[in-house]
């Protein structure tokens, strides 16, 4: 989860979404494809919201993302176009999957 020193950062580069209900924090890298680092939704519809937009983020090719296997979010990924691409297993064993949005 981000701390507050990695939130303003964030907000500092434009790279933070906060809207009612929700949060995204975001990179986007040289090679155009835009991170998601935390995403939370509070709210029926704000993930969609925050979704279009990251979509609109200039220069963006691919939204990625990890989402622990373990969880629901998984399947709003998929619903939205999101394709598995990897699954990775952290150092304390977790598996994460890896998704990505091409766009």
């Amino acid at each position: 989860m981000a701390n507050f020193e990695s939130l303003w950062k964030s907000a500092q580069r434009g790279e933070l979404i906060l809207i009612d209900g929700g949060f995204c924090r975001f990179h986007l890298r040289k090679d155009r494809q835009l991170t998601i680092y935390e995403i939370i939704s509070l709210r029926p519809g704000a993930g969609s919201e925050m979704l279009e937009q990251l979509r609109q983020v200039e220069g963006t090719t691919s939204i990625f993302a990890r989402c622990p296997v373990d969880l629901d979010a998984n399947r709003w990924y998929k619903r939205r176009g999101f394709v598995l691409e990897a699954v990775e297993t952290t150092r304390t064993g977790r598996q994460l999957n890896c998704w990505r949005l091409s766009l």
